[in-house]
């Protein structure tokens, strides 16, 4: 086959570009620091990284999902200190007003210390964490407790919800956990807090301030015990979500070391690969420079 100029002149570029496009290539990943740029350098590690970095996205979200856990959690847990004051407060009036020799009027100051610790303790009822009713189940955007003013001058309470489930989050793959409690739980029905503190400021009164120490202190007792377990409850899970958000964040840590060793570029081996392609570049050049026949200016000189 005759072989002509323009064929020579033609094949050279053609060579000359393909090896610009690769000393391009090379220096693209070496300016991004990846050493997979396109799908079609690493097929397999493209597919792994891809993979990796969705596990990534995946475990990130449960480390927020358990941040927010243990946040809704400690909440929860300052509100049932100062529930527990509360109580131990009545408590200490209780004892006081089961005295059979207090006049009227002591009591009756006794029972107004009562209706306030009962307006105090709607309060802590109605705590919130980032915007949401802690005690009011998956109703979460409004209060679930209010008070009402009776003829004497008493609050009595209102429950403002319905739900009897408390908030559950995703804190691991296939691992839920329900991270607050519904206020029925705690403050409601007959052995609740609120029915315990109205029944305490009732029988503060004559006649009827015997019946403390036979049931009231009793009751008083009981629902301090149960806040105190849900307490333990509420401590036991935030300390899991802590391991938890700690293993998460170890896993973190592992995905980000394997997505660098899969795509980011070994600098050393990089630049010795471009600087070879850069001399084959130069080489090819020269070559190319040599070969092509010489132009009528050549003669002219």
């Amino acid at each position: 086959m005759r072989v002509t100029n323009k064929m020579l002149v033609t094949n050279s570029l053609s060579n000359l570009n393909r090896g610009l496009e690769r000393l391009q290539h090379l220096s693209g990943r070496l300016a991004a620091g990846k050493r997979i740029l396109f799908p079609s350098d690493d097929p397999i590690g493209t597919g792994n990284v891809m993979r990796m970095y969705k596990g990534l996205e995946e475990t990130r979200q449960y480390v927020a999902n358990n941040d927010y856990g243990i946040g809704m959690l400690t909440a929860i847990d300052g509100a049932f200190t100062d529930l527990t004051a509360i109580l131990q407060r009545a408590r200490e009036l209780a004892v006081y007003g089961a005295n059979d020799t207090l006049p009227a009027d002591s009591l009756y100051a006794l029972a107004q210390e009562i209706n306030e610790l009962i307006d105090h303790a709607v309060q802590v009822a109605n705590s919130t964490y980032a915007g949401t009713y802690i005690f009011g189940g998956q109703e979460t955007s409004e209060p679930p407790y209010s008070t009402e003013v009776d003829g004497d001058g008493y609050f009595t309470v209102v429950t403002n919800y319905e739900s009897n489930k408390g908030i559950t989050i995703e804190v691991g793959p296939g691992s839920q956990l329900e991270i607050s409690l519904p206020g029925s739980v705690v403050f409601d029905g007959d052995d609740g807090v609120f029915q315990v503190l109205i029944e305490l400021r009732s029988n503060l009164a004559p006649g009827k301030n015997q019946d403390i120490s036979s049931t009231t202190l009793g009751k008083l007792d009981k629902v301090i015990s149960e806040v105190l377990r849900y307490q333990a409850e509420v401590g036991a899970k935030t300390k899991r979500l802590e391991t938890t958000k700690s293993r998460l964040e170890g896993l973190d840590l592992n995905l980000q070391t394997l997505i660098s060793k899969t795509e980011d570029i070994d600098v050393a081996e990089a630049i010795m690969h471009f600087k070879m392609q850069e001399n084959a570049y130069r080489l090819a050049l020269d070559t190319t420079a040599r070969i092509i026949q010489p132009t009528l200016m050549d003669f002219l000189r």
